[in-house]
């Protein structure tokens, strides 16, 4: 039977992936330009790591305009903060997930299979500096999973 605590998790679980699903994908709807398709998918790839991590982080830095240090600090932290709930929620929905390594794997699936359609529908772009930040959250949520399993464990009794 599921306890009181398993329950709320469910539930947060599934309306966090109706919002991931609406950040990723469901708010740029429409904008597709499929004229120069291939070069658009040029345009939105990149697969050298850290460059644009690098690049927020100066713009975050040194921009004069507020609105692009804003823009930088929101898409950097924002990587992160998307994927938090996802490391969280996995373990605490399935126990094969508690592993650290094995939640990264899974995760890094996941985050993959995101980026690739992204960017072949145009609805984003495919970044491995994505990759990287989202990994970071993810395992953030697992260590905040791991830091209250006690109070979560106490709560179900």
């Amino acid at each position: 039977m599921k306890t009181r605590w398993e329950r709320i998790e469910q539930i947060l679980f599934v309306l966090y992936l109706l919002l991931m699903l609406w950040l990723l994908f469901g708010q740029r709807a429409g904008a597709i330009v499929w004229d120069e398709y291939a070069q658009s998918l040029k345009e939105n790839c990149n697969l050298i790591p850290f460059r644009t991590i690098e690049s927020y982080l100066r713009l975050v830095a040194s921009a004069s305009s507020l609105a692009l240090r804003r823009h930088a600090f929101i898409n950097l932290a924002g990587n992160v903060i998307m994927f938090l709930p996802l490391g969280f929620f996995l373990p605490a929905l399935w126990s094969s997930q508690r592993r650290l390594p094995t939640l990264l794997l899974t995760v890094t699936v996941v985050i993959v299979c995101v980026e690739i359609l992204q960017l072949v529908s145009l609805l984003g772009s495919g970044d491995v500096d994505d990759l990287i930040l989202n990994l970071l959250g993810a395992a953030f949520g697992w260590l905040i999973f791991r830091l209250t399993a006690r109070w979560r464990e106490s709560g179900d009794k």
